[in-house]
């Protein structure tokens, strides 16, 4: 047994906690609505973290079998395969209580090209390295290939993530620090300090994994006790390395944010109530006010980029 089969193991009691019964509900929607071709759906995201179905909207991924086959309009499936995911809006009824979420659809042969350190986009392998809750899986294997996926994106994550630190590092400077790259990578409404709630929701679970997952890194990375038994790692990496990562990030998050902003735009096109709710979620965060008359311009996607462009030159995402 390797470090990694133990992350996998690890892992796999993690996505067996328990959800809020408004997860369950909408996963019986998802089904009801893609029947066979529904593969998994993973929960992550604040809500799973809070285990509440309330305050916000529940963030899930349908994983399926082919986009072809949970698809009618031919544009869908195109999108699906040139942006991944598509992304909808679905609201159920749960014990007299509205329960929303959006969720993003994605074939599940997808899911480990894309939580790899083959893609250089940090879009998915950000994510699917937090902790995951797998809600529904088709089968036994269909876990093993979810559950393999989300190590993966941990070891993505990490490896990504220790030249940006210095040669000494505990984990919580690790994920911080990583978070707070993928977020420039994305257009982000967040307060600065998020990331710090982030990592302290789970501190146990975050030095744990990075203490698995340093030993599958392409270059030695020492694993050191303090006197409190907490981890501090030092990794044996060049200047010379760590300048050429540093230099890849740049290049990764102007990539990354181009996608990101073309994603916007799509989901103009596909997820209905989508936009207003990504610029609710901007105008709350920041405190700049949205120009909500974009969508009765001539050219309503022209006008939805221009008012983005506006917006991220106000501040009010990075």
């Amino acid at each position: 047994m390797t470090r990694v089969d133990d992350l996998i193991r690890l892992l796999d009691d993690e996505v067996r906690q328990p959800v809020p019964p408004g997860a369950t509900a909408l996963v019986a929607r998802l089904r009801e609505r893609y029947g066979d071709a529904l593969r998994a759906v993973v929960f992550y995201g604040s809500c799973l973290r809070r285990n509440e179905d309330q305050e916000s909207l529940l963030d899930l991924y349908a994983l399926v079998d082919d986009y072809r086959s949970v698809y009618q309009r031919r544009r869908l499936v195109w999108l699906n395969r040139l942006l991944p995911p598509n992304v909808f809006y679905l609201e159920v009824d749960s014990d007299g209580r509205t329960v929303r979420s959006k969720y993003a659809v994605l074939a599940l042969r997808d899911l480990a090209r894309l939580t790899s350190a083959a893609t250089f986009e940090p879009y998915f392998w950000a994510r699917f390295a937090q902790p995951c809750a797998l809600v529904y899986a088709a089968d036994a294997a269909t876990r093993r290939t979810v559950v393999a996926a989300l190590a993966t994106a941990i070891l993505t994550f990490v490896r990504r993530g220790v030249p940006l630190v210095a040669p000494r590092f505990d984990s919580r400077a690790l994920w911080v620090t990583t978070w707070r790259a993928t977020y420039r990578a994305e257009l982000r409404s967040e307060r600065p300090d998020v990331v710090e709630t982030l990592y302290a929701s789970a501190p146990d679970r975050y030095e744990q994994v990075t203490r698995l997952a340093v030993t599958a890194l392409p270059y030695p990375v020492a694993c050191m006790a303090t006197a409190d038994g907490a981890a501090v790692f030092e990794a044996r990496l060049s200047a010379g390395v760590c300048r050429r990562a540093r230099a890849v990030w740049s290049l990764r998050v102007a990539h990354a944010k181009v996608r990101f902003l073309l994603r916007l735009l799509r989901n103009g096109l596909i997820f209905e109530g989508g936009v207003d709710y990504v610029l609710w979620k901007i105008q709350r965060h920041s405190g700049v006010e949205i120009d909500r008359t974009w969508r009765q311009k001539r050219h309503p996607l022209l006008a939805l980029g221009a008012e983005a462009w506006r917006l991220y030159r106000a501040g009010a995402f990075r």
